[in-house]
């Protein structure tokens, strides 16, 4: 039984990855496309030719399921009428169509399925109550009986709501709960490990305990647990209830409930931090830099990094009064791009939407809308003088219509520039990749289609492009990994021809390349779905390795001769560390070490902000709020911590000087010291979100909010 608390995690946590039924090719890809799309004639052209109803792709998104999910009610009860199972489980969040249809918002696709026999009636009542949608509150009820222990728990809560859900509610019928499953303790063991609150401080070790399941909270005596339904298990007196959920055959978390209290959401803990005495490697003047960081030349400074030592940076400024501020720019349109720097200038990418507002929303939230801009775009580069703030150029590279949706998170400018002082490279959804000098005259350019990234190889869930282009010598080299075609590709700086291209067999992806150096040659690493580290000079596979997460948008980073990967998405949220030199193909148990990797973690990898490796720690930023230090010589995990005023983290850490500035989507900058614990120096707040990462360059800040360039430093 999926009770409630599993559909509300398939609403708030990951909707986005209604895009896990990419297709195996031919004409299910075609049935399952005209489904999506709502072709009826097409769907029964293809059923009458004796292609089976339940056709899936995978994760076992049947086509019904497919119907559902973008609410396509014709072809719903056409395939309803073909004998479709209304009941069939995706195997990535365990959906029904009744979920589906009724969390995308499909009032009339949900009530045919309640109509057609599909199951959950509680869970659609429940759902109807929370919306106050009495249309679907009736037909869960005249649809059959309800699961005897959901009706009574809706009885138990009657009095507090609305009298027309009461009247529903006395209406309803029972039947008797299904018999609970038979588990062995192989079974439970899926469900064994530590849980951690989201935003208490709440801790839960479950185990395996005599064949039957038992959980500690807080430290306490483990309480035993029987199963009572799929995912559920409770105490024998009924004080502790427990909910497991997660997504591609995982278990990702709990909801528990205790003495009547309110349940509360836990994910499991992704680190037991050691504390910083088992922190032991080099003395800290082994990590002081001479050299003073004068350029921030492409997204994350040179090689993605993320350091910009040398010179100091402020941690006190005032943004109302302008103290410590050198000056602050105005920028049109929107965009998500980070800001290079070079000499004298400052560069920024920008598309400007005519005749409409152009707007982002933040927030901590698993949906994946799209947003269809489809008014004329012009794609700008701008340039301004590093000391004054001053416009020193703004050159269109192209205009036209967005040939696709971006996420309500994105822009139609999330890449970030790149330089080498001479040529300025830029890459945007639409118009493709242009080389400009540093004046502003474009050079070349070429058409790369419309960038279409998405969700796991579903064209229809468009969310916008956001690799970098990065420079290797006299060529520069794209990562482009969309829906339906994928590649690697190296063109040259001077004449723009295009040096080579390898094809890639991967889900769409958002990270961007770095270049690992070792004795047998330099690596160009690329992260993805799979993992792989190409000749930077030729394209030619070098090594590769998995398995890795469905959505991968952290870059690699790179230290001395090993270079660190980590994705936190479902299947599998891996940290990888692997050194230079490696060849052939990994097949790894995240979950075991392997000889063959310096180290690994089978969870706990980064989803958006790329991790940062400085003075011997490996920081990994967490989406939802949470910083994780990890030992980067052999992995033990020295501290993790919630931020003082929390926050959503898109942008990526950079550190200076030993301090770490850490930006969020609410536009909190926090400002950290460098070390094995949490140490806060400074808290600021933008008034804007910061999406985009800081460039640091001289011993100045750099800050893009949706509006401003910000300049910040000492006069």
């Amino acid at each position: 039984m999926r009770n409630v608390l599993t559909l509300i995690f398939i609403v708030t946590s990951s909707l986005i990855a209604l895009g896990a039924y990419g297709t195996s090719g031919g004409q299910s890809d075609e049935l399952l496309a005209a489904a999506r799309s709502g072709n009826v004639e097409t769907v029964r052209r293809l059923l009458d030719s004796g292609m089976s109803v339940e056709t899936a792709g995978p994760y076992n998104m049947t086509v019904l399921i497919a119907a559902a999910a973008s609410g396509q009610l014709e072809v719903a009860r056409l395939l309803l009428e073909r004998g479709a199972d209304p009941n069939q489980r995706e195997g990535f969040h365990g959906a029904d169509p009744l979920g589906m249809a009724l969390f995308r918002g499909y009032p009339q696709v949900a009530i045919l399925l309640l109509a057609s026999g599909a199951d959950d009636r509680a869970g659609a009542l429940e759902f109807a109550i929370g919306e106050n949608n009495a249309e679907i509150a009736r037909a869960a009820i005249e649809s059959g009986p309800l699961y005897e222990s959901r009706l009574e728990a809706l009885k138990a809560r009657s009095a507090e709501l609305d009298p027309v859900y009461q009247e529903f509610i006395a209406q309803a019928r029972s039947r008797p709960d299904p018999e609970p499953p038979t588990l062995s303790a192989g079974d439970l063991e899926v469900y064994s490990g530590a849980y951690e609150g989201w935003d208490s401080g709440t801790t839960v070790e479950v185990s395996v305990q005599k064949e039957r399941l038992a959980v500690s909270v807080n430290g306490g005596k483990p309480l035993p647990l029987v199963a009572v339904a799929e995912d559920s298990f409770r105490s024998e007196d009924g004080e502790i209830e427990a909910s497991f959920w997660g997504r591609a055959g995982t278990i990702e978390g709990l909801v528990i409930g205790r003495g009547g209290e309110q349940p509360e959401s836990m994910r499991r803990n992704v680190a037991k931090p050691m504390g910083a005495a088992a922190f032991a490697t080099k003395a800290k003047n082994d990590w002081i830099v001479e050299e003073p960081t004068v350029n921030w030349p492409s997204f994350r400074g040179e090689n993605a990094t993320g350091i910009g030592d040398g010179v100091d940076t402020l941690t006190s400024w005032n943004l109302e009064t302008g103290e410590g501020v050198l000056w602050t720019a105005e920028l049109p349109g929107l965009g998500n791009s980070s800001p290079v720097v070079w000499g004298d200038k400052v560069f920024v990418t920008t598309a400007v939407a005519e005749g409409m507002e152009q707007t982002i929303r933040t927030g901590l939230t698993g949906a994946g809308d799209g947003v269809a801009e489809e008014v004329m775009h012009s794609w700008r580069v701008l340039a301004f003088d590093k000391k004054t703030g001053v416009k020193v150029w703004d050159t269109e590279v192209g205009k036209g219509v967005p040939l696709s949706r971006r996420h309500f998170k994105a822009t139609q400018a999330n890449s970030t520039p790149v330089t080498d002082g001479k040529h300025l490279l830029v890459v945007f959804p639409t118009i493709g990749i242009a080389c400009l000098d540093l004046d502003g005259a474009i050079e070349w350019q070429h058409d790369l289609g419309p960038l279409n990234a998405g969700a796991f190889n579903d064209p229809g869930i468009q969310w916008g492009f956001a690799a970098s282009p990065i420079l290797y010598g006299s060529i520069v080299i794209l990562q482009v990994d969309t829906h339906g075609d994928s590649y690697v590709a190296a063109w040259s700086l001077e004449s723009g021809e295009e040096i080579w291209r390898t094809e890639r067999d991967v889900s769409p992806s958002w990270s961007t390349p770095a270049v690992l150096k070792g004795e047998a040659g330099d690596e160009l690493v690329v992260n993805a779905s799979t993992i792989y580290a190409y000749d930077p000079e030729t394209g030619r596979e070098l090594w590769s390795l998995g398995p890795s997460s469905a959505i991968v948008i952290a870059a690699p980073v790179v230290g001395d001769g090993v270079v660190y990967l980590s994705a936190g998405y479902p299947p599998v949220k891996p940290i990888y560390v692997v050194e230079a030199g490696t060849r052939g193909k990994l097949e790894v148990d995240p979950q075991s070490d392997d000889e063959r990797l310096m180290w690994s973690h089978g969870i706990g990898g980064a989803y958006m902000p790329t991790p940062l490796l400085y003075q011997g720690l490996y920081y990994i930023v967490h989406h939802n709020g949470r910083l994780v230090a990890y030992d980067a010589e052999d992995g033990a995990a020295i501290f993790k911590s919630r931020f003082s005023h929390g926050g959503v983290f898109t942008g990526s850490p950079v550190a200076v000087n030993g301090k770490l500035y850490l930006p969020t989507e609410e536009g909190y900058l926090y400002v950290l010291e460098a070390g094995p614990e949490y140490k806060e120096i400074a808290f600021h707040e933008f008034g804007e979100p910061l999406m985009a990462t800081p460039a640091v360059a001289s011993g100045v800040l750099f800050f893009r909010t949706p509006s401003k360039l910000i300049a910040i430093g000492k006069d």
